[in-house]
């Protein structure tokens, strides 16, 4: 089985070339029978304890999600229809075999007895209990309760197959109509406002698509976002714009039957789970426990930012009218522009010019040199003779990997894919799992942990050129690597809860958003930066301005925040999808709540639900608040630091790093996060003022 056949480093360069359904659908076919037989025979012998049932799935566990893991990773960066076609065909059978060791009663039994005896549960560690509590509570949630052969078993079987299918068909719809979008402008003078080097990355573009002449506008977000930024042509915008917020939403490609089949789903299984809404049993098993929770820390920042954001846009329609001559109100695809000429007016720098001074070479190794001087983590890339050595290849020729060191120990791998490829990579940027890190049975061996870390900044313009980092590339390569770090630094020696596994979905980018604020320290921008040609430092008033930068429009970037994650909650818990043409729409939904959270005018034909893959086409429905949740607890992590360094300095952020190291990276999923942060932060619960005072949302208005 190609994809099964190695240890820490799977072959990509020889199964990029193995997708095709002729060959992949056999294999993984055969994966997935030799997987169930040996699932079977492991039910006669489960025992009520914790080797004698976990401990025994656990390399069998392991070698499904690797398996299935590759293929899911390549359909995200090198889709392809052989791709697509191979995981639509194997994917229910995956889905069918989870459920079934989901739905094992010996198992269930064994552990069941195992929870309940309390002479066996107490040889448990903590870790195990919390393993075995939340294996018991996953399987209730995958219908151990249904009767064998019974109605509801049925029909919830069908709606979890359903379901997997539906996401997956989500997210092509949005790859392939982002894909299919183009505007060709042939006249330069309909770009003014876009930089000369903005200009030539739509010239590439345009060649990359097989148009010879011209300037070819995507709707990936390298181009796009920059587009929206910066072209004055207000009339170019509005078409672009309205383009963006209808795709996904049109002909074979249209994601609102998807949309309403997959909400209707997730309310039918959630009431044969005995939930009310899908909401419930999303927040059942997450940090918050309940949707009121949830709401009130939405609320709550809803009520502190309201009244900052009224203000940013009363002082961005001023702008507008007297310095751009736009007719006010200012329209949704006036927003990205107005607001870029106004910081490029107040800070004195536009994007462009930043960007030169974030070279991708540098950024990373000033990130690195953080991980090193804060957490006492090294980081360096292979070299070509060392991925020989080691039998590493890759799936494209720009992914580099990386070994983490830790006093002079080897303790994980990553792999980094940063490069924008819009043919066959979906935008955004993301963390994954390759290897977990485990301690093997009856054995000192431990499987090291190894991730993906993609992003999509814009590729090098040349070969002297390299990438140059817009500021919220930057910003997006620290996220992602403090999601690497929790999965990389872990300690704990069992598969379920080491890393990022087990820990709840609502304290997870606490890890990765704390990173982000090294992005905003004065110290960390001048080692971060230099320009790309001369090496000169970051000019004193850029690195100031990038400062503010964190403060500048927050209250309006916060309210689009909470506006996603109020829409996502209400669509899984207070809404039911539409059985005639007269109810209640999803964008109905949507429009009611933006005319409290958006305070621009918004477009009758507004569908941005059909491209909104973290709910539909991810795994954050329901759980879109988990942001702002995370967000709260990542900037008090991060004012420990502000405190520790006030007190003794570069020691005291050393100790602080080290005890970061010992808890949030550490524990992983197997102590609840509630005890992490007290470990951490030395007091229980968190102060949301450390948020509201990083963003400037603390300030006399």
């Amino acid at each position: 089985m190609p994809f099964l056949k190695w240890k820490l480093f799977p072959d990509f360069g020889y199964l990029v070339t193995q997708t095709s359904p002729a060959i992949a659908v056999p294999a993984f076919k055969k994966l997935i029978t030799a997987a169930r037989d040996q699932f079977i025979e492991m039910e006669k012998n489960f025992e009520p304890t914790y080797e004698g049932t976990i401990g025994k799935l656990t390399e069998l566990e392991d070698e499904i999600s690797r398996a299935y893991g590759i293929l899911s990773h390549l359909n995200g960066v090198k889709n392809s229809a052989d791709v697509r076609d191979t995981l639509e065909q194997i994917q229910p059978d995956f889905v069918k075999l989870n459920l079934m060791m989901n739905q094992s009663v010996p198992k269930y039994k064994a552990l069941d007895q195992l929870r309940n005896t309390p002479e066996l549960w107490q040889k448990l560690d903590r870790v195990q209990q919390r393993i075995v509590d939340h294996t018991l509570r996953d399987m209730k949630h995958a219908g151990i309760g249904f009767a064998e052969g019974s109605p509801e078993k049925k029909r919830f079987n069908e709606i979890s197959e359903r379901l997997s299918q539906l996401s997956l068909k989500f997210g092509n719809n949005v790859l392939d109509s982002t894909k299919a979008f183009k505007e060709i402008v042939t006249d330069v003078d309909q770009l003014k406002g876009c930089s000369s080097t903005f200009l030539d990355t739509l010239k590439k573009n345009a060649e990359r698509n097989g148009i010879t002449e011209g300037y070819c506008i995507t709707l990936d977000f390298p181009i796009y976002g920059p587009f929206m930024m910066n072209c004055s042509n207000r009339k170019l915008r509005e078409k672009i714009y309205r383009a963006n917020v209808t795709k996904a939403s049109e002909g074979s490609l249209n994601n609102e039957p998807i949309i309403n089949e997959i909400l209707s789903l997730k309310r039918e299984k959630a009431r044969l789970l005995g939930f009310e809404t899908p909401a419930d049993l999303s927040l059942s098993v997450k940090m918050a426990k309940s949707l009121p929770a949830a709401e009130i820390l939405l609320d709550s920042l809803y009520e502190a930012s309201l009244p900052y954001a009224k203000k940013e846009l009363e002082g961005l329609s001023r702008y507008a009218a007297d310095k751009l001559n736009l007719t006010t109100p200012i329209q949704p695809w006036d927003i990205s522009y107005v607001t870029e000429q106004y910081r490029k007016d107040l800070f004195k720098y536009d994007e462009e010019t930043i960007s030169e001074y974030f070279a991708f070479p540098k950024v990373l190794n000033g990130l690195f040199d953080a991980a090193k001087e804060v957490f006492g983590i090294q980081v360096r890339e292979l070299g070509k003779d060392e991925m020989k050595g080691h039998g590493i290849t890759t799936w494209h020729e720009d992914v580099k990997v990386f070994e983490v060191a830790e006093e002079g120990k080897v303790k994980a791998y990553f792999y980094g894919d940063f490069y924008s490829r819009p043919s066959e990579k979906r935008s955004g940027a993301w963390m994954d799992v390759v290897t977990t890190r485990y301690k093997h049975n009856d054995s000192e061996e431990v499987t090291l942990p190894v991730a993906y870390l993609i992003c999509n900044q814009p590729p090098p313009a040349s070969s002297d050129q390299p990438s140059l980092m817009k500021f919220r590339d930057v910003e997006t390569l620290f996220h992602e690597f403090g999601h690497c770090l929790q999965h990389m630094m872990t300690r704990v020696d069992y598969a379920p809860a080491s890393g990022i596994n087990g820990i709840e979905w609502d304290f997870v980018e606490v890890a990765s958003q704390f990173m982000e604020n090294f992005c905003s320290e004065p110290e960390w921008l001048q080692r971060l930066s230099g320009h790309y040609k001369t090496g000169a430092a970051m000019p004193t008033e850029m690195v100031d301005a990038l400062v503010k930068n964190r403060e500048f429009m927050s209250g309006l970037a916060t309210l689009r925040q909470l506006h996603f994650a109020k829409v996502d909650l209400e669509l899984h818990s207070r809404f039911a999808p539409p059985t005639s043409p007269n109810d209640t729409s999803v964008f109905d939904i949507d429009r009611i709540i933006a005319e409290k959270t958006v305070l621009t005018p918004r477009l009758p034909e507004d569908k941005f639900l059909c491209s909104f893959s973290h709910i539909f086409g991810g795994g954050y429905s329901a759980g879109y608040y988990s942001y702002k949740w995370s967000e709260t607890y990542s900037a008090d992590a991060y004012a420990a630091f502000e405190e520790a360094k006030a007190r003794n300095g570069v020691e005291g952020i050393k100790a602080m790093g080290q005890r970061y190291r010992n808890t949030i990276l550490a524990l992983g999923g197997g102590t609840a996060p509630a005890e992490v942060w007290e470990k951490f932060r030395g007091r229980p619960g968190v102060d949301i003022r450390a948020l509201l005072r990083h963003s400037g949302l603390t300030k006399q208005l």
